[in-house]
């Protein structure tokens, strides 16, 4: 016969229901280490005197302390002054009223590590409140954000660096969303306009103050805006509103800036003012149109004269042939003062006429060559020296023949000239050389007694001479022959001290392959 089982006794079931109760607070602990041990972020438990209970394994990485180490130790321990001697007073504070700034916020405060180095946090502190009547604990969570903080800083400096640059700029510049909108202006653009920038900052690029002169002009930035978010790079001259009522001329350009992907992400409109500029031009021209009417005048004018001049002249000398020596005398230099006065109204005729320039290749070798035959008597005649030197290079440029020989032909009776008188030696050196940038250089250097130095700077403008003489044009004519082909002339002094003219020419490239002419 099967025999009945015993009942489980009272006592049993009080020993399995223990074990039961033991098992769960085991695993309840094994759970807890588990958090612990696990979370990224320091966290610490503490009671409300301040007395660290526990702390996550993740303290040793960020804070350099073991939990071990910690626990017991009053939280105080990580933080730097004032809050390391006022901590207890807070709270102490908190005991007593109850009220706290710190609860159920997220506050960025320094930490203070084991080596005594300081990290910056987020901390966030909760309140728990225990079962059974046991005092409540407190439970940190930090946040190390110091690679942040270290982004932020950058971020803020490499700011400051674009404003700094930003808003150095003399140009008008700005930054805009693809739609056009307006996101942030320089000082230069605020300035010209009499704005601020919370006037203009987060409007449509057209309605800002400076394209509202009129319809059309704010209708044609809007089409710019539309084309440059389509990637279009756009320039054109328009006018905009300044600080009073003149208007603004500018050089405006709009430059779409696009991602890696092509994408339009950003434009920059920059503006030129060339206010001033363009009314330097205005200007210029009312002056050339005023000089050119003034030229116009000077040449009938001179016309007129020099008819009843050589009238006069011939006169002049018919009635000395009738007279006595000494009255003779008075009439020859009339005369000959009547003479120069014609001489100055041709070349005057001369210089205030267009230069119709007939270009050739000219080599410059063979330009000097013909003035010094065209002199060769009075070279010879004066006892001259003449020499000519020239450096490697190619001698050729584009130009008129005749007028180049004309500009090297006066230069070295200029030279010839400043020589009369003068004992020997009398030396005349015309060297040629080519310089950087394509472009070649002749020089007329003599050793006579040179030019004042108060006079080069206006040696070249009309009616200026050193001569007694001279008409105060030659120079003058040979500056207009060589402006007109692009080229330079300026006077120093020479290595003998003497007077020193450089002639300065664009050059003739030669082809590839080819070979300098001689």
């Amino acid at each position: 016969m099967k025999q009945d089982q015993p009942k489980p006794t009272a006592t049993a079931s009080a020993r399995a229901d223990a074990a039961a109760d033991a098992h769960l607070r085991s695993l309840d602990e094994i759970m807890h280490r588990a958090v612990l041990a696990s979370v990224l972020d320091p966290t610490l438990t503490i009671d409300g005197y301040g007395l660290i209970l526990q702390a996550s394994d993740s303290v040793e990485t960020v804070f350099g302390w073991k939990p071990a180490e910690l626990s017991g130790q009053n939280i105080r321990i990580l933080m730097p002054e004032p809050h390391f001697s006022l901590h207890d007073e807070y709270l102490a504070n908190y005991r007593r009223t109850g009220i706290t700034h710190i609860l159920n916020l997220t506050r960025e405060f320094s930490v203070k590590k084991k080596n005594g180095e300081l990290v910056d946090c987020e901390l966030s502190v909760a309140r728990t409140d225990l079962p059974g009547g046991h005092p409540p604990v407190f439970i940190g969570s930090f946040r190390d954000i110091s690679a942040r903080k270290r982004v932020e800083q950058a971020l803020r400096q490499s700011e400051r660096r674009f404003h700094a640059i930003f808003d150095q700029s003399f140009q008008y510049v700005g930054l805009l969303q693809p739609d056009g909108t307006l996101i942030e202006v320089n000082r230069a653009a605020l300035e010209a306009g009499g704005l601020r920038r919370e006037d203009v900052l987060g409007l449509p690029f057209w309605e800002t103050p400076w394209w509202t002169t009129d319809p059309a002009t704010s209708a044609r930035c809007r089409a710019a805006v539309e084309r440059a978010a389509a990637g279009e790079f756009v320039r054109f001259e328009t006018c905009i509103r300044g600080r009073g009522p003149e208007l603004l001329s500018i050089d405006f350009s709009l430059t779409p800036v696009v991602d890696d992907k092509g994408a339009v992400v950003m434009l920059i409109p920059e503006g030129r003012d060339t206010t001033e500029l363009k009314r330097a031009q205005r200007t210029e021209t009312q002056m050339l149109r005023a000089l050119a009417t003034v030229g116009e005048s000077a040449a009938v004018l001179a016309h007129e004269i020099k008819n009843p001049i050589t009238a006069i002249n011939v006169a002049l000398r018919a009635v000395a042939d009738q007279l006595g020596q000494d009255h003779r005398v008075i009439l020859e230099d009339l005369s000959s003062r009547m003479m120069r006065l014609e001489r100055m109204l041709r070349r005057t005729l001369s210089f205030v006429k267009p230069i119709d320039l007939r270009f050739e290749t000219v080599d410059m070798v063979d330009a000097v060559n013909s003035a010094v035959r065209l002199l060769r008597p009075v070279i010879v005649k004066a006892g001259i020296d003449v020499r000519m030197s020239r450096a490697n290079g190619a001698t050729r440029v584009q130009g008129d023949r005749a007028l180049l020989e004309e500009v090297v032909t006066n230069l070295l009776a200029n030279a010839i000239e400043a020589l009369e008188g003068k004992a020997p030696p009398c030396l005349v050196e015309i060297k040629l050389a080519a310089l950087d940038h394509g472009r070649i250089q002749i020089s007329v250097e003599d050793n006579g007694p040179g030019i004042p130095e108060s006079l080069r700077h206006t040696l070249f403008q009309p009616y200026v001479t050193t001569k007694s003489r001279g008409t105060g044009l030659g120079l003058a004519f040979c500056k207009k022959v060589v402006d007109e082909h692009h080229g330079s002339i300026a006077v120093g002094v020479s290595t003998s001290g003497g007077a020193r003219f450089e002639l300065t020419l664009p050059q003739v490239q030669p082809l590839a392959g080819s070979t300098p002419a001689s």
